[in-house]
């Protein structure tokens, strides 16, 4: 039985943090005492995980990118991609809760690589964002990390 069914939109403070961090990381590597055909390849690479993550994690853009989040009252997760498939996974303990976001980390059934998915108050209900980080505290695995 289905308890909660999150639908995740496309985040803009979520882009602006992402693109905040990835050209702090491009301007210290060029603070780096290099030459710049060391440089120059390592800035490209920034580049592409920027527009990898803001299409995948904040524009929602990717097929394989995560837009609903379902829990069920017997605590199993899944949740749906952009290409409208569901993938029942596991909670890791890794996940992260706060009060201004949340980072929830999946695995998969079947799949080797854990899914990762950044909860911001622009992305989701704010209800739904209290009931999900609720959920995590009491009913999430013990070893989550919570502040």
């Amino acid at each position: 039985m289905l308890v909660q069914r999150i639908s995740i939109a496309p985040s803009v403070g979520l882009a602006i943090a992402l693109c905040a961090a990835h050209f702090a990381a491009a301007g210290a590597v060029w603070l780096v005492s290099a030459p710049v055909w060391v440089k120059a390849p390592v800035v490209v690479a920034i580049a592409a995980s920027l527009a990898f993550h803001l299409a995948r994690n904040a524009a929602l853009h990717a097929p394989d990118a995560i837009v609903a989040l379902e829990v069920k009252d017997d605590g199993s997760l899944s949740f749906q991609t952009r290409r409208g498939e569901w993938l029942d996974c596991e909670l890791l303990g890794s996940s992260f809760v706060s009060r201004h976001f949340t980072i929830v980390n999946l695995k998969p059934q079947g799949q080797r690589l854990a899914r990762h998915v950044v909860l911001v108050t622009d992305n989701v209900d704010a209800q739904d964002f209290r009931r999900l980080r609720v959920w995590l505290r009491w009913a999430g695995p013990r070893s989550a990390v919570i502040p």
